[in-house]
């Protein structure tokens, strides 16, 4: 069996409970170094002048942000990276331990010898899904299925009234991406986010679930914009399809998505998306009742929503006010802000 690169899961599970349950202050930078302090890490300036927090975790980075130069809520961000391949220093640098050519180690603070090496990194999306996902179930089995998850970037959100726990993943990076802020703050934050954006593309996220045995009231759920004109609406749906059959998988477990679009005026001009965790079904094409993709991936989804946009022109359908969408999983609500889906209820259409 092959050796995880990763931090392990457990290790990492504990760490983010830990920093849950600490009482973080005001977070500010006195606050984020004491409370560092009580959880037995320590804290210094980097190199920007922010405040890098050593957790003791090889593998781990640790940022404190308290917002003082940002409009965003301030956080307390976790950064879990794949190794890097690297070169072997010269025999001054003070290094511990050589560094053979070919091996890989951990970028970022702390240096090659301090961290070590790892092994040889064969696959690395399939590492970086793996350890997304023995996180996330680590997470759950302590503090249950998150209640907030979408996409992109697969995110998982547990929130309490006090502080919010995201876990992410940063595929320009490759990295794992745990972050830790005020929930009030957060949201707040993030509803700025929704009402500032120019266009579907600056939402801050595109799609979530959220679950049905949890009180809306007591939850935070902004709902983007409705597609602006059609070209919005073209634009947005495959990067949407996109993110859901790439993030469904580590974030969805085994709900699938059903997605219905077309003509409010006729039923038989509607497309139908079924997302699930291995296939991509596409029904009432004209022409083509129906079109299955096996472990979808992104080329698939684009092509998706290529053939959904030439049957909305066979049928006629070249404007949002025409079209209808609606979206359900069997784990609870289905907002896609990227494409104006909210959940059942509240879009403008059922007053």
């Amino acid at each position: 069996m092959a050796v995880s690169v990763m931090p392990a899961a457990d290790t990492l599970a504990r760490t983010l409970l830990a920093a849950r349950g600490a009482e973080w202050g005001d977070w500010s930078v006195e606050a984020l170094q004491e409370t560092a302090g009580r959880l037995g890490w320590e804290t210094r300036r980097d190199e920007d002048g922010r405040l890098a927090i050593e957790t003791g975790i090889p593998g781990l980075l640790c940022r404190g942000d308290p917002g003082e130069h940002a409009e965003g809520a301030p956080c307390v961000r976790l950064t879990a990276p794949l190794p890097v391949r690297v070169d072997p220093p010269p025999p001054t640098s003070g290094l511990q331990g050589p560094v053979v050519p070919g091996q890989y180690a951990y970028g970022g603070g702390g240096g090659i010898g301090a961290w070590g090496t790892v092994p040889y990194v064969r696959d690395r999306g399939r590492e970086l899904d793996a350890a997304h996902t023995r996180l996330g179930a680590a997470l759950t089995a302590t503090l249950g299925p998150a209640p907030w998850r979408g996409g992109p970037a697969a995110w998982l959100r547990w929130r309490s009234r006090r502080i919010t726990l995201r876990l992410s993943r940063d595929d320009a990076n490759e990295a794992l991406v745990m972050e830790l802020f005020p929930t009030r703050a957060g949201e707040a934050f993030e509803r700025r986010g929704f009402e500032r954006a120019q266009s579907l593309a600056g939402l801050p996220y595109i799609w979530c679930v959220s679950r049905p045995d949890m009180s809306l009231a007591e939850l935070f759920l902004p709902f983007g914009p409705d597609p602006r004109d059609w070209a919005d609406f073209c634009d947005a749906l495959p990067r949407v399809l996109s993110s859901l059959v790439v993030d469904m998988p580590l974030v969805g477990w085994v709900e699938p998505v059903l997605l219905v679009l077309g003509d409010v005026a006729e039923p038989a001009h509607t497309a139908e998306i079924r997302v699930g965790q291995d296939r991509l079904e596409l029904g009432n094409m004209p022409g083509n009742g129906r079109q299955v993709w096996l472990r979808p991936g992104a080329e698939h989804a684009v092509a998706a929503a290529e053939s959904i946009l030439e049957a909305f022109a066979d049928w006629g359908i070249d404007g949002v006010r025409r079209l209808r969408t609606r979206a359900w999983t069997s784990g609870g609500y289905v907002d896609l802000p990227g494409i104006g889906v909210r959940p059942e209820g509240t879009h403008p259409d059922d007053a």
